[in-house]
């Protein structure tokens, strides 16, 4: 059973927000994190499908953290970085083993890999050189929490770890009311929405059809069901994370009227988002920056890294062309919009619209940017006539 797929799932869900609901009232205020390890180990103990793998990649990422940091410290991150994305790695690249069929990643994949390994990349690189592990209860809740186990979003230890540090103190009528209404969105999202557009408009033509118009249904079709169905899990996710005491990150907030690649990025998966910026982009801009070469040019450098940054997106999801493509475009739209934002502060105005009606060029950026994204995704979907190859 994996986490919103099923209907026993939810009632899953509702006794354990019972338990701790219950605990609350005879246990102290720092015995939350054991109650939620329980329950998140029961949850993938008795229930998910490959416990062991999911249990071992913590113990080692666990054990890898602490030997890098407090025994054998690496001048740069980075050799630590690619030690903790090992599994990923295997998986991305579909490794095999000397004994066929078996591959590495019939061995250690498993649904949310991905994620637990940002999370894992991500509590690396924000440790200080002289800070401690933390304990292990709190690190396996941190990857373990049920309703994020799947599909994120992808939430920063720190934010976590307070939360879990007032988790009781966040059992209160005013969260459950939250949690209760973003669960029914995103219910309304996922089992009603993202179904009646899978049925009725993604499938109305073939994918293999190579008619402009089964091609423009198809793009368009699938990004609104992308994002109810990837929206619908995030707030199923945020609503019940609230009615468990955990503040679970927005996601999405209405990608649709985004007027940029920079907006739109504020709106879809922000997570994902605010994650390339923190551990991708700025790590590359700075390096670009030191390079004695390129001081002189910050546009190139940041393009560059913008580019980059994507295209990395793109491979995270997988090393078939249509996903690399998909984030080398959004990289470009990046770039593009980069340079023609920095062009225009150089010359004092703008180089595209002029002196045009704002409310106008509003509604022409959300235009804009609504089809440069919906192409992306359409690329990214697969769904396309055409057979990319690398």
């Amino acid at each position: 059973m994996l986490p919103f797929n099923t209907y026993e799932f939810f009632i899953i869900m509702g006794m354990f927000i019972l338990v701790i609901a219950g605990t609350k009232f005879i246990l102290p205020v720092n015995y939350y994190k054991y109650v939620l390890a329980l329950l998140n180990f029961m949850f993938l103990t008795i229930v998910y499908p490959q416990t062991c793998q999911f249990l071992a990649l913590i113990l080692f990422s666990y054990l890898l953290t602490y030997f890098v940091s407090e025994r054998v410290k690496f001048n740069k991150k980075i050799w630590g970085i690619i030690l903790l994305l090992i599994p990923m790695l295997l998986v991305k690249f579909n490794i095999k083993v000397h004994y066929y069929p078996y591959r590495l990643n019939d061995i250690i994949s498993f649904a949310g890999l991905s994620y637990a390994s940002f999370r894992i990349m991500s509590y690396y690189m924000d440790k200080a050189p002289n800070e401690k592990m933390t304990d292990i209860v709190s690190y396996f809740n941190f990857l373990a929490f049920t309703p994020t186990l799947l599909m994120g979003p992808i939430d920063k230890f720190s934010h976590f770890y307070e939360s879990q540090s007032n988790g009781f103190k966040n059992m209160n009528s005013e969260n459950y009311i939250i949690g209760w209404n973003s669960l029914v969105k995103g219910i309304a999202f996922k089992f009603v929405i993202a179904e009646i557009i899978d049925r009725y408009w993604l499938n109305t033509y073939p994918q293999e059809s190579k008619e402009l118009l089964a091609m423009a249904n198809n793009m368009y079709a699938y990004y609104f069901y992308l994002f109810f169905d990837f929206a619908g899990y995030s707030c199923m996710a945020l609503g019940i994370g609230k009615m468990m005491g955990i503040d679970v990150p927005v996601n999405f907030t209405n990608p649709f009227v985004a007027i940029n690649p920079q907006d739109f990025w504020r709106r879809f998966h922000i997570t994902l988002g605010n994650w390339l910026k923190d551990y991708f982009f700025n790590p590359l801009f700075l390096f670009f920056s030191r390079k004695n070469s390129l001081k002189q040019y910050p546009l190139t450098r940041q393009n560059t890294a913008l580019i980059l940054t994507f295209t990395l997106m793109g491979c995270w999801n997988g090393f078939q062309i249509h996903y690399i493509l998909s984030g080398f475009l959004f990289g470009v739209y990046s770039a593009v919009h980069n340079t023609y934002v920095a062009t225009c502060k150089k010359k004092g105005r703008d180089i595209v619209f002029g002196n045009m009606n704002p409310a106008i060029v509003k509604y022409l950026s959300i235009f804009i940017m609504f089809n440069l994204v919906a192409f992306a995704m359409y690329i990214f979907s697969g769904r396309y006539p055409f057979r990319l190859h690398l």
